[in-house]
């Protein structure tokens, strides 16, 4: 089934080795050198997820939360590692009613967690890793000192948010804000960071002097965040979510995160016996139809854990999801952010299928200026009720997830991509293209999109929307829906990597 359009198509990595797929070439680039200095796709992923905090300080810096999906190929075993962060101790619904505020702050002093990236990776590493974090970690700092080429993304993101930072005379002396792209730029206090993280590991942030300046700053501008609140913090590991869809697991996030989202829209794909044409109205309509109910029951039962029973069992039941789907609940979707994914295979087979995040682009505009850390805005996703209700020490519903793909134990795609609340409809996506429509992994992740927003339908030209009713807007192929990377595993061995065509990054090999 040929694509109704087809242009620009970046050339995917295949190997019988290892490589990396990153929204910066620079990020895949020292991944690989990672996995051919003998490293294993853990390692690789340490360096390439700084490296991209380092490069994309705008989609996930060292500020911000990260997520990964582990496969250990010795073991057959997929394991999910959460290092998303909590709302600070003293960040609470009294708090803001205090303040005059019904909901945390979109930006500023407010809207920050504590920062899990950190604290993410080298937990990761310790369990998995085999390199010296120091190693790790070197690379990064050699491309900081040098330079790097600024990305595409980084130089929009800035010129979009140029009213908001022209009084931030302390985002201003972090960032170079005059750049073009690909220009070769250096973030003088990043580089100072990394040579800390290099030396003494996480703990320069979450008790050293990195944090202590952090919380001070924060404080001086309103936040209320604490030493306690980062000394405290722990990266969790939990079971990924699975379920079986048309003779694959697919391997999910589970809560806090939205995850479970894409399996419910996938399981009532399943259920319904879903069967239209791939660029028909009739795909656009009946998976919004699923989308809505999906959404509806996320908000209806997903939160953080330690916090709400999330009934997950109920959620993933066939017949409870055709209920709730003939009932006709549904409401609309609110939300947005930005984010970079990464995928890192190696000769062994292992996989990291990793994303991070600090929400917004530049989340919270709140950056520390000795430093150079933008502090995220996840905070911003609380309610003031139900199960994603703001609480103190509590991670909020979350927009990260990831997903690696088995077929009879083994391992046959990870993948991922930025898009905040469309997060589920682009995975699903993607996952029917490719086993519903026969399209190549390639194919899958170019293909043209329609992802639902609060208020309408965002359409990229290739689809037929004659007669469609929903209120909707056909944008140019390729448009502005989320960069997505995935990793193949193909039946002669090989292996393939691909980077959107919508992105700045590239995949790359050994």
């Amino acid at each position: 089934m040929p694509l109704p359009i087809i242009g620009g198509v970046k050339p995917p990595w295949i190997t019988e080795l290892g490589g990396v797929a990153s929204e910066h070439p620079v990020a895949s680039r020292l991944g690989v050198d990672v996995l051919n200095l003998g490293g294993n796709a853990i390692d690789a992923a340490v360096t390439t997820s700084l490296a991209l905090a380092l490069t994309q300080p705008h989609l996930g810096g060292l500020g911000g939360d990260f997520f990964a999906m582990i496969y250990i190929a010795r073991e057959g075993r997929v394991y999910f590692l959460n290092a998303s962060g909590w709302a600070p101790r003293r960040l609470s619904r009294e708090l803001l009613l205090q303040r005059g505020l019904n909901a945390v702050p979109l930006r500023g002093p407010l809207s920050p967690v504590v920062p899990g990236l950190l604290a993410g990776l080298h937990a990761m590493w310790r369990r998995f890793g085999t390199d010296e974090w120091r190693s790790l970690v070197r690379p990064v700092v050699e491309v900081a000192r040098k330079g790097f080429p600024v990305s595409p993304s980084f130089v929009k993101a800035i010129e979009l948010l140029r009213n908001e930072i022209a009084g931030n005379n302390d985002f201003k002396s972090v960032y170079p804000i005059n750049t073009k792209p690909w220009d070769v730029i250096r973030i003088e206090p990043l580089t100072k960071t990394f040579e800390l993280v290099m030396e003494h590991g996480p703990d320069i942030l979450y008790r050293g002097e990195v944090g202590e300046a952090l919380v001070n700053h924060l404080q001086s501008v309103g936040g209320v965040m604490e030493m306690s609140d980062l000394m405290e913090y722990e990266p969790e590991w939990r079971d990924p979510l699975s379920i079986d869809y048309k003779g694959l697991t697919i391997y999910e996030s589970p809560p806090n995160t939205q995850g479970i989202t894409t399996l419910m829209i996938l399981r009532l794909l399943e259920e319904l016996r879903v069967s239209v044409d791939a660029w028909s109205r009739g795909r656009i309509e009946t998976y919004l139809g699923i989308y809505k109910i999906a959404y509806e029951l996320r908000d209806l039962y997903v939160g953080d854990p330690r916090f709400v029973e999330v009934p997950i069992n109920k959620l993933l039941d066939p017949g409870f999801l055709t209920s709730a789907y003939k009932s006709g609940i549904g409401k609309q979707l609110s939300g947005s952010g930005d984010t970079t994914y990464f995928v890192v295979v190696d000769k062994e087979g292992n996989i990291v299928s990793a994303i991070q995040s600090l929400y917004q682009h530049f989340g919270s505009l709140v950056t520390e200026p000795r430093y150079g850390i933008t502090l995220n805005d996840r905070a911003s996703d609380f309610s003031m009720d139900g199960p994603n209700a703001l609480m103190p020490r509590k991670r909020p519903l979350h927009t990260l997830s990831t997903i690696i793909i088995t077929k009879d134990g083994e391992p046959k795609y990870a993948l991922g991509t930025s898009g905040a609340h469309f997060r589920p409809q682009q995975h699903t996506l993607f996952i029917t293209n490719m086993v519903d429509y026969g399209l190549s992994p390639v194919e899958a992740i170019d293909a043209p999109r329609f992802l639902w927003d609060r208020k309408s339908l965002i359409i990229e030209e290739g689809y037929e929307v004659t007669g469609l009713t929903e209120l909707h807007q056909v944008i140019r192929y390729p448009g502005r829906t989320g960069v997505a990377s995935i990793a193949a595993f193909l039946d002669n061995g090989r292996k393939l990597l691909y980077a959107d065509i919508r992105g700045d990054g590239l995949a790359l090999g050994q």
